[in-house]
């Protein structure tokens, strides 16, 4: 199987031990700074080491998630903390951030780097580019199906790139694409890329259309991930890890999945689905990645947990209840301490079993007080046998796994020499013994072969096991006691486990080396201050030609042209495409067009989008790219500028991307940590953009608003047009929903950015361009927001820019709001 690692997580200590001693082959977890779970239990660094230390005994890996975005201030504390994690001998850690894979790369370039989910590493180019940042591994995004897996990983085979690929297979699923998502960190100050995501996708919703109710319920909410029945494909495919998703969950959760998929995976007979069913779930899907369909990842009828379903109550006497078993597929025999759930027109009751009157195969009786109804659907949510035969993951153990080979070499003296050998990931790992304990002349009975070998096999309790003990010119009278022999066996396993130990961590040559890349980095940084002096300049998002005309009367520094939503489908969009950029060309001749490329784009596009750049150059129009995607140079040979979703975050994310010609900076930053960015950036070729205006992406979704209530289908007739999404509870929070022709929904924020009153500041960050984002509205709204902020970059008054505020309060039909750009996230010290 190409598949050979099955990656748990884990939010504490003692959840990393169940899931060690329930079969994982390696585990992730984070530690209390720079994780995408920020309220999880997480590790302090003595946790990691014993963590470690207890891991590498059992043969098992350890991956730390530094996986949120960092800002400049945080630069020198995140360093540190990654060469502690190097010191410590972490076997990898797993990162979002560009900056953080830059100054890995140059810095501590030993220490294993694989990039996360959210760097959205969705095509072949990006991953290229990965590997040439000593990326040794990508966790896919959970979007990739199976057959685009089975190509990039046939095509890295071909091209010969040592890359592994690791994809999730169990566990909650995120809405947005690789959990790119922006609407929790702009709406209550809690940011996903900071692991503090209130998850918004979990409410309840409804969905409207020209004032019609079309929708209700829980419309954001995902199935949880399930792919036991898929393991062969999946591993076909060329996937090295399967990753189980889970470190906010409990101990039992943790337990039932690793042990369940361990053994499904070792093919061993069980009743493995039916637990997986019983933990924590929102029902199953197969998932993007077994090209199951938006609406069936989807769960837009509830958001909790359900439990396995068993059948419906068909009649009630009394407190007897009888219950029609429905489910075949996975039979359930309940028992006592069992845990069920009644559910009734959505509502969830439940109880735990005391009194089973009757079950056979086709139906179960029960007695209860409970008050239910024929109807009712019935579930397992809890089995307390299963829950028991867990406690038996709980305790630290030592697996001895790992075969040590022992050779005796005697001399004509008695003396011994002992050769101990054994190898870990491929390495020989050998030493001589040197001992107090001394074999002598025996007086009555000699020690035999097999007295010597059944002592030194008793290696319980450390990773070692004995598979060859040989004796060369052993004398026939020797003789040592069994205290001798037990001394010996101890200094070998002990000498041996040392050793293992020091294998995964760095040698002292290497540390000394790293601390001082890292001790001379830290001096040119602190030093080292950007101090160029940039007038900014306006560019403007459009999605019509429409309002590219209205712009073209203004100075411009660039257009960035986004017609993905004006059409429904694939075929209608390449068919038109190539004459709205030239009629774009036309239109405003003296700015710059860049055609902005659909979001998490794949290597088929990309292609296809430069073939297309390449014929409108050839009949004389220029044209610039706009993505999403890290390595486009390689494809492009246009200038090329960085979406909002790169999530550029401090200045050595610019670094590492600056092969683009702009890039736009995280609409998630406070304008302190924008400063700071300008202010240590030393790359001079690569503008910094900044979104100052316009209802800000927050979601891009494979979801195509299919099965609905009742399992109707939501379809657009002009894609042009866009859906309301309404939070139940909170009603004033209103999104529009546009459909591109990939069929992605694209969520924009209830509130209007509006940074009007904050230019005369703004105008000090030293940004190349700040952009006005009109899209998806009329070419008045475009004209009159254009000519605020462009009469704002001129010398004007504090008092001045508030009017102007109200007038674009009176234009905008939405509020406005200053983002996160004055606080930054409110959850955190920005």
């Amino acid at each position: 199987m190409v598949l050979q690692e099955l990656l748990a997580p884990a939010g504490s200590y003692e959840v990393l031990v169940i899931a060690v001693n329930a079969g994982a082959d390696a585990v992730y977890f984070a530690g209390q700074n720079y994780g995408a779970r920020a309220f999880a239990k997480n590790f302090t660094l003595e946790e990691i080491e014993k963590a470690v230390n207890y891991a590498h005994l059992n043969s098992v890996k350890v991956h730390v998630t530094v996986n949120t975005l960092v800002n400049n201030f945080e630069i020198i504390d995140v360093l540190n903390y990654l060469f502690k994690l190097y010191q410590i001998g972490v076997d990898a850690v797993i990162v979002q951030d560009f900056g953080i894979i830059q100054l890995l790369k140059t810095l501590i370039p030993d220490l294993e780097v694989h990039a996360s989910t959210q760097m959205a590493l969705s095509n072949y180019t990006a991953m290229k580019w990965a590997y040439e940042n000593n990326i040794k591994r990508i966790v896919l995004p959970r979007e990739k199906s199976i057959d685009d897996i089975s190509k990039i990983h046939s095509q890295l085979e071909k091209d010969n790139i040592d890359l592994e690929l690791e994809a999730f297979g169990h566990g909650a699923l995120c809405y947005c694409v690789s959990g790119n998502c922006y609407i929790s960190s702009y709406n209550s100050g809690r940011s996903g890329n900071r692991g503090a995501c209130a998850q918004p996708c979990r409410r309840e919703y409804r969905l409207k259309y020209r004032g019609y109710n079309i929708g209700n319920g829980f419309l954001l909410s995902t199935h949880d991930l399930a792919t036991y029945d898929n393991i062969k494909a999946i591993s076909d495919a060329g996937i090295t890890s399967l990753k189980l998703e889970g470190r906010m969950k409990s101990g039992d959760y943790i337990g039932t999945i690793v042990n369940s998929y361990r053994n499904i995976i070792d093919g061993n007979p069980g009743d493995w689905k039916k637990d997986l069913h019983l933990v924590f779930n929102r029902q199953f899907t197969n998932g993007y990645i077994m090209n199951d369909k938006p609406g069936d990842v989807l769960g837009r009828g509830s958001s909790g947990h359900e439990g396995l379903y068993i059948g419906d109550i068909t009649d009630i006497d009394g407190t007897k209840v009888t219950i029609e078993i429905k489910n075949k597929e996975i039979p359930v025999i309940l028992e006592k301490g069992d845990g069920i759930a009644f559910k009734y027109n959505g509502k969830i009751k439940g109880i735990y079993l005391e009194n089973i009157i009757k079950q056979d195969e086709n139906e179960i009786i029960i007695d209860t007080t409970r008050l239910v109804k024929v109807g009712t659907e019935v579930f397992i949510s809890y089995s307390a046998k299963t829950h028991e035969s867990l406690k038996q993951f709980k305790n630290e153990t030592v697996k001895s796994s790992i075969p040590i080979n022992v050779t005796f070499n005697f001399q004509k003296d008695l003396t011994a020499s002992i050769k101990v050998e054994y190898y870990i990931d491929g390495e020989l790992i050998n030493f001589r013994h040197k001992g107090i304990a001394r074999f002598e002349e025996a007086k009555n009975r000699p020690i035999t072969n097999e007295s010597i070998i059944t002592q030194l096999e008793k290696t319980g309790g450390t990773p070692f096991y004995m598979e060859k003990i040989r004796f060369n010119d052993m004398p026939d009278n020797l003789f040592i006691p069994i205290s001798g022999l037990n001394k010996i066996r101890r200094e070998i396993l002990d000498k041996a486990q040392e050793l293992l130990l020091n294998h995964y961590t760095p040698t002292k040559k290497s540390v000394k080396a790293t601390r001082k890349r890292l001790q001379e980095f830290e001096e040119n940084y602190n030093s080292y201050e950007n101090k160029r002096n940039k007038k900014a300049k306006l560019s403007l998002f459009a999605n019509d030609l429409s309002q590219v005309r209205v712009a073209n009367g203004f100075d411009l520094k660039r257009i960035y042209l986004d017609v993905n939503c004006l059409y429904n489908n694939p075929e209608d969009y390449y068919e038109n495409i190539k004459d709205i950029l030239k009629e774009a060309t036309q239109i405003a001749p003296e700015t710059e067009i860049v055609w902005v490329l659909t979001s998490f784009i794949n290597e088929y596009e990309l292609i296809k989008a430069n073939e297309i750049v390449k014929e409108l150059e050839s009949e004389g129009y220029l044209i610039s790219v706009m993505g999403d995607s890290p390595g486009m140079e390689k494809i492009f040979e246009c200038s090329i500028y960085g979406n909002h979703n790169l999530n550029v975050w401090n200045s050595f994310a610019v670094e590492n991307l600056s092969k683009f010609n702009g890039l736009i900076l995280s609409s998630e930053l406070s304008g302190r940590e924008i400063k700071e960015i300008t202010r240590k950036n030393y790359i001079k070729n690569t503008d910094l953009e900044m979104i100052v205006h316009g209802n800000l992406e927050v979601i891009v979704s494979k979801d195509d608003f299919s099965n609905l209530n009742e399992g109707r289908d939501f379809i657009i007739g002009n894609n042009a047009d866009y859906a309301i999404l309404e939070d139940k509870k909170r009603k004033k929070f209103k999104y529009k929903i546009f459909f591109d022709y990939n069929t992605q929904s694209h969520i924009l924020n209830k509130d209007c950015l509006c940074l009007i009153e904050e230019m005369n500041e703004i105008k000090t960050l030293n940004l190349d361009n700040l952009i006005i984002d009109c899209r998806y509205s009329n070419e008045q709204y475009t004209k009159s927001i254009l000519s605020i902020y462009n009469e704002s970059l001129g010398d004007i008054s504090d008092e001045k820019l508030s009017e102007f505020k109200y007038e674009i309060m009176d234009l905008s039909q939405s509020y406005i709001n200053k983002g996160n750009y004055i606080e930054g996230r409110l959850h955190e010290d920005t």
